[in-house]
């Protein structure tokens, strides 16, 4: 009976363990103090929403805390607050939530667009990135931004406009980049036009666009309300970062590429993905549908659009999971079809896929927010405040660096014990300077060349893994 089961229902089975796997990995995270944008933008941004008030309109938030950000993430985490409490635990949770509903739609639209097995391989894949271990847990944009853009890309093609409106328009209303889909799609459907080879009227066309264009209309009322409101339409510090230069656009498309494809093992991906092609037109009895095809070469079509766009502005690592969420779909597909018929081969092809991504999971060897190294600045970082509260080095004259300074003097962060700050820090080096607190977080060549100057000496050094904060104390 048990075997009977577990066979007809293994992919729901190893799908459930592996949910099961990411809550208990994840759950020592969900109390830890905020960390990088976490800590000083999105945490604090929620809480005073919490605060204020749940809110979609641009003025929920000053400009200070949303960045310009359309405020759906905002609004979701806040309003969850106002049921379960005002606690990091709490929004820490509903990040969690968000990334086990990625996997489960991921395995989802697998199923839904080719097979079980392809869904069940896509989780996996994904499960295993250490840029998704690491964000499941923060208050950030990317992981519902992914799965958002996971539901839109299946309404599309599975022909649920309604939905697709719905998810497109959630989507553009959490970050603006949520807009390079809805391009995407809109170019697409010209492509598909074309290789449909069907005439369609100028009346179709328009009534067909204008479905596609919800989500713009959305967020171009959304951007109106925005400039009625602050007098801009996007947030003018965001504007200064963007890049025009050739030579400045180039060199980020490089590094857009080393960050999707080749950090943590991901040129593995690729290389199965391309052994997996040639087995295919080779070997394969059973070959993709039409609409298995579109899928295909859309994922193509949109990581290339992201790609180029990406490169106009800054540029962080966890901004490309939702590239990545899709990418892991088209290899897992790509995979399992090849091998359909050489079930011998099929086993073994995936168990290696999956060990090439699963011996970069799990390392601590980065300390920003895309691998669990996250963990280890956290910890020394807390410990080193907590250590200058036992000081009671509170009115003490403090230098630091910006991330440590936030969390000096904001208890929202996480870092303090309570809600007592330390008021006089400072960032340069003067004669009233008594201590230092310097971490190999924003190591700046200034900071590092205070590590050796005279006038201090090593108070007290805390360091876990690859991450280190030291205190220095003014010699007497």
């Amino acid at each position: 009976m048990m075997l009977e089961f577990l066979k007809k229902y293994y992919s729901q089975v190893v799908l459930l363990l592996v949910i099961f796997a990411l809550v208990i990995i994840k759950f020592p995270h969900l109390s830890l103090p905020y960390y990088g944008d976490e800590g000083f933008a999105f945490g604090p941004a929620v809480h005073l929403m919490y605060k204020t008030g749940p809110s979609l309109l641009p003025s929920g938030l000053d400009p200070e805390y949303s960045y310009g950000h359309p405020l759906l993430f905002h609004f979701l985490v806040s309003s969850w607050m106002k049921i379960f409490g005002p606690t990091i635990f709490v929004t820490k949770s509903f990040a969690l939530l968000i990334s086990v509903l990625l996997l489960i739609s991921l395995y989802l639209a697998g199923k839904s667009f080719f097979n079980a097995e392809t869904g069940l391989l896509a989780a996996i894949l994904m499960f295993l990135q250490p840029m998704f271990l690491a964000q499941s847990s923060f208050v950030l944009l990317e992981i519902f931004l992914s799965l958002l853009a996971l539901w839109t890309i299946w309404a599309f093609f599975k022909k649920r406009y309604f939905w697709y409106a719905i998810f497109g328009s959630m989507l553009v209303m959490t970050k603006e980049s949520g807009l390079f889909l809805i391009f995407a799609i809109c170019v697409w459907q010209i492509i598909d036009f074309i290789l449909e080879g069907k005439r369609i009227s100028i009346i179709g066309f328009f009534k067909k666009y204008a479905v596609i264009l919800i989500p713009a209309f959305v967020f171009g009322g959304f951007l109106i309300i925005q400039k009625m409101t602050w007098g801009w339409f996007f947030f003018p510090l965001r504007m200064k970062e963007t890049q025009l230069s050739p030579d400045v656009i180039s060199h980020n498309l490089a590094i857009i590429r080393g960050i999707v494809f080749n950090l943590d093992g991901r040129i593995w991906l690729l290389v199965g993905l391309l052994i997996s092609t040639i087995v295919y037109f080779f070997v394969a009895r059973q070959k993709f549908s039409n609409l298995q095809w579109k899928i295909i070469w859309f994922v193509m079509l949109f990581t290339g659009i992201f790609w180029l766009a990406s490169a106009f502005n800054f540029i962080s690592n966890r901004y490309f999971l939702i590239i990545i969420s899709t990418m892991v779909l088209v290899v897992g597909a790509v995979l399992v079809q090849a091998f359909e018929a050489k079930k011998r081969l099929f086993y073994p092809a995936a168990l290696l896929l999956i060990f090439s991504q699963a011996i970069f999971a799990f390392h601590h060897d980065r300390n920003g927010d895309d691998s669990l190294g996250f963990e280890d600045p956290i910890i020394v970082q807390r410990d080193a405040i907590r250590f200058l509260e036992e000081m009671d080095a509170y009115n003490t004259h403090i230098l630091t660096h910006f991330l440590i300074n936030f969390n000096m003097q904001y208890p929202v962060a996480g870092y303090l014990s309570g809600d007592k700050i330390f008021d006089n820090t400072t960032g340069g080096f003067t004669e009233f300077v008594q201590l230092a607190v310097i971490s190999n977080v924003e190591l700046s060549p200034e900071l590092d060349s205070l590590r050796s100057n005279p006038q201090l000496e090593l108070l007290k050094r805390f360091e876990r893994g690859n991450a280190w904060t030291e205190i220095y104390q003014r010699k007497k």
